[in-house]
């Protein structure tokens, strides 16, 4: 096999196609209108596909990227692209951070007469993948990563543990994770560290899904299953046997663009988030424990008020006064497969559709709180409140 700059970038649109369709078909109802949970589009006026022109438009995406896979040429890679967008401006619920990758990944390839041609893309692409480890890092270095480390990821394991000593350990290495994710992520964009870091980073993924998948007992989160899998196919592929790092994209005037956008994108841009101006799944922010808890309280008297496709996602909380709890975010994870976008607007968003019903003289209420960082204290919204939620 001939590591050639070709080689790899053939690859790279190669795994980000097969990337892209197995999220899709895992997260199916996510990319069609036939579906009970609401849309959010970007703006009012983009238009929706009605069924079954809807699923029709998804499955003729996946013949584009296809024919994308087995001939990447730059109008294949703009077909993708466009369509990607056209997706992305339906509904932000698609606003997924393997969706958001993938899409900045392929962005280089429309400056590109030929896409595989191209080496100064390669560093592109290295420097990239190395920032969506090294931020995924950085956001874990708070107490709320812990949280998801103890209480959810390896709670399984601590469950089943007797001795203390033992779980205080286990608990413990959470803090050394955030370090080993930021240290591996440098470490591939230097030669002499390189082969150790991209080991480091294929146990950091195979460790991922054992978490996600046998020590739940069930596999978990099944729609980033694809993500780990392609990503340790990146990693390979960009780095294995590799020269240096290159920056020559920064140079390139048909490359300054997408250099910089990129560039931006994955610096500036997530700094951004901790002031409430950017994204949490575009800042690569994952398993964190930063994202927001949303609930709604209905009575339970006022539920026969909304379809009775949605009776499924009120759960009973068996509270005296007898009301009703919906959760978006399960009712996200049930019928979409991927997780609540959980921030300001779309929570805003979600209130004013269910402040839409006619609920009678039943109040609904609004509660978001932050489940792994309690220190950030709880919010309740009335249908009065809603452009309060910020």
């Amino acid at each position: 096999m001939s590591w050639t700059s070709e080689f790899r970038l053939l690859w790279v649109i190669r795994l980000i196609g097969v990337g892209l369709v197995a999220g899709m078909l895992l997260s199916w109802k996510a990319w069609i209108s036939d579906r009970q949970y609401p849309m959010f589009p970007v703006w009012d006026w983009v238009p929706q596909f009605p069924s079954p022109l809807d699923t029709v438009f998804v499955v003729l995406f996946f013949f584009v990227v296809g024919w994308m896979c087995y001939k990447p040429n730059r109008n294949n890679v703009i077909g993708v692209v466009v369509v990607m967008l056209v997706f992305a401006l339906q509904d932000q619920s698609r606003w997924q951070p393997w969706f958001y990758q993938y899409g900045l990944m392929l962005i280089p390839f429309v400056f590109l007469k030929k896409p595989g041609k191209e080496f100064s893309v390669l560093g592109l692409q290295q420097l990239l993948i190395a920032l969506v480890y090294i931020w995924g890092g950085i956001h874990k270095c708070q107490p709320g990563w812990i949280s998801v480390w103890e209480n959810s990821l390896i709670a399984p394991i601590l469950d089943g543990l007797e001795n203390e000593g033992l779980k205080s350990f286990l608990g413990s290495t959470g803090y050394l994770i955030p370090l080993v994710e930021i240290v591996m992520a440098i470490g591939l964009l230097f030669r002499p560290t390189r082969l150790i870091a991209i080991l480091a980073v294929i146990s950091t993924h195979i460790t991922i899904l054992i978490l996600l998948g046998p020590v739940k007992g069930y596999i978990s989160n099944s729609v980033v299953w694809p993500w780990n899998m392609v990503m340790i196919g990146m990693v390979v592929v960009l780095y294995y046997k590799a020269g240096r790092t290159s920056l020559a994209a920064f140079r390139k005037k048909h490359l300054l663009f997408p250099a910089w956008g990129i560039a931006f994108l994955m610096t500036i841009a997530p700094i951004l988030f901790y002031a409430d101006l950017w994204d949490r799944y575009l800042s690569f922010s994952l398993y964190a424990g930063q994202q927001k808890r949303y609930l709604v309280r209905v009575d339970a008297a006022a539920i026969e008020r909304f379809p009775v496709e949605w009776e499924d996602y009120f759960a009973d909380p068996k509270a005296n006064d007898g009301h009703m709890v919906l959760s978006p975010g399960h009712w996200s994870t049930e019928e979409l497969n991927v997780p609540l976008i959980s921030e300001w607007r779309i929570l805003r968003a979600f209130s004013r559709k269910l402040c839409n019903y006619d609920t009678g003289d039943s109040r609904l209420v609004f509660y978001v709180d932050h489940r792994h960082l309690p220190k950030k204290g709880k919010r309740y919204f009335s249908c009065d409140q809603i452009e309060e939620m910020r």
